[in-house]
Formats: structure tokens, C-alpha cells, sequence
């Protein structure tokens, strides 16, 4: 039998994990979105687990009425944790008077762009070449992406709620 999915919000015991998947999985703080700086151990999230382990996290930060994700993993694919982790978000933005969720996302991200979209997310903006700029702020960037897609631009989503 399937363990069932807890989601709650992240607190501060959750920081050093949050780290530790930043840095296994995202290459580390800080992450660079528009050319800003982003620090989400430093954030407001929302964590999935199956027991005791990690299925999927949500980074968040809310400026005015616009509640922006800065990181969105999910491990285990196709079984609605995505899709639940997200709705949680809706409820927590609602509740803080945001009118728009908002994220980017890389061109070679063609899974989450089928995700957002799927869910609603309208595309609002590109912004070409992006990456050569976010690559000198955090060289670590990688050249190539998802797909052996070349990782140069970044795809602005909205979703009024």
C-alpha cells in the first residue's frame, strides 16, 4: 500500500535540508532569476514527504499581490504530488491577497513548461539570452539543459488566481 503524501509548510528546522537539496539538485545557492540573486533556504516553502523522505519542495517569495515560485522540485513524477504541492500554493497565496502566481523557467525545460501550462499558466514573457547574464553572475550554470537543449532564455508564467 502507497504511504500517503504529507505537505506542510516548511519551518526553520527544515533549513539545513533545504540546503543540502538546493545544493544537490540546483547547484547550490544562490539561484539567479532575472538577474537577481535568490536564497531559498532563506525563503517560505512547502515540503512533501512520503514519511520521513523528501517526494517534492516549493520555494516561494510574495512581493505585493504577486507570489513568485523560485524553486519547484518534485522526485517522484506523475502521481499528483506537483500538481497537489501547487495548489497548496494557491491556498497560501490567497490567503496573503495575491492575485498572481509567477514563475520562470529555462527554455530547455520543456517538462515544466508542460506542467504549468497544463495547470492553467499562461507564457508572458521571454527574455532572449538571459542566460549569458545569470552565467556571470553563477558560472556554474550549465551551457546545455534538459534534452541537450542549449540553456539561453528564460520563460516568464503567470496564472491569476
Amino acid at each position: 500500500m502507497d504511504e500517503k503524501i504529507i505537505l506542510r509548510e516548511i519551518n526553520k528546522n527544515d533549513v539545513s535540508l533545504i540546503k543540502e537539496l538546493i545544493d544537490t539538485h540546483w547547484g547550490g545557492e544562490p539561484l539567479i532569476i532575472r538577474g537577481k540573486e535568490y536564497f531559498p533556504s532563506r525563503l517560505k516553502g512547502i515540503i512533501a514527504l512520503k514519511g520521513e523522505q523528501v517526494v517534492g519542495f516549493l520555494m516561494y517569495d510574495i512581493q505585493n499581490e504577486v507570489c513568485e515560485i523560485i524553486v519547484f522540485e518534485v522526485f517522484e513524477k506523475f502521481k499528483g504530488i506537483g500538481t497537489s504541492i501547487l495548489a497548496k500554493l494557491k491556498e497560501i497565496a490567497k490567503s496573503k491577497n495575491c492575485n498572481t502566481l509567477y514563475v520562470m523557467t529555462t527554455n530547455d525545460n520543456l517538462d515544466a513548461l508542460r506542467f504549468y501550462q497544463r495547470r492553467g499558466f499562461r507564457i508572458c514573457g521571454i527574455n532572449l539570452n538571459s542566460m549569458e547574464i545569470s552565467r556571470k553572475m553563477k558560472p556554474s550554470i550549465p551551457e546545455i539543459g534538459d534534452y541537450g537543449i542549449p540553456i539561453r532564455d528564460e520563460i516568464d508564467l503567470e496564472l491569476c488566481i
